[in-house]
């Protein structure tokens, strides 16, 4: 059994299942479950929810986890939210991992909200996110019937011009 005192030195260390299960153990009650993997410096955490994950707290939460574990070997983090059911995620989030006490006050205020969207909550560009170390860069993918759509356009497209072109030449 894994004792919480070597699963929090294996989180300082940087191992991402580590970070993952402390951050599943937080995140239970909400109903949002976590993975994440290292590639080299970077840590990537997957969040995934039935319900609609909220950008800016999200990344609050895992800025100020990560910033309380210090992990020695992550200098990036890439956040992707997923919805349960979906194929793509909702959005993705890049940061850098500063070692800032003073960011840590800064995110208190933002991380400490729930990560589901309730549809009141602010978008990325309030004030609220203003308090929120920079440069972090989004994306932000269209729904997903919107994406099932452009790729059944794409590829009935490229079917319909493999048509056109064994037709033409004959083939």
């Amino acid at each position: 059994m894994i004792t919480l005192l070597s699963l929090l030195e294996r989180a300082k260390q940087g191992d991402a299942g580590a970070i993952a299960t402390l951050m599943n153990d937080v995140l239970q009650a909400q109903d949002v479950w976590v993975k994440a993997m290292s590639d080299r410096d970077c840590l990537q955490v997957m969040l995934k929810s039935a319900a609609v994950l909220n950008q800016v707290i999200c990344i609050a939460f895992v800025q100020r986890g990560l910033q309380r574990l210090q992990p020695e070997t992550i200098k990036h983090v890439r956040v992707y939210a997923w919805q349960v059911g979906d194929a793509f995620p909702l959005w993705i989030a890049t940061f850098a991992l500063e070692q800032n006490s003073l960011l840590q006050d800064q995110l208190q205020a933002v991380s400490d909200r729930p990560l589901i969207s309730t549809g009141a909550d602010l978008p990325l560009g309030d004030s609220t996110s203003a308090s929120l170390p920079q440069p972090i860069r989004t994306i932000t993918l269209p729904p997903a019937a919107k994406r099932h759509s452009e790729l059944f356009k794409l590829g009935f497209v490229l079917v319909l011009m493999t048509m056109v072109y064994f037709v033409v030449t004959g083939v």
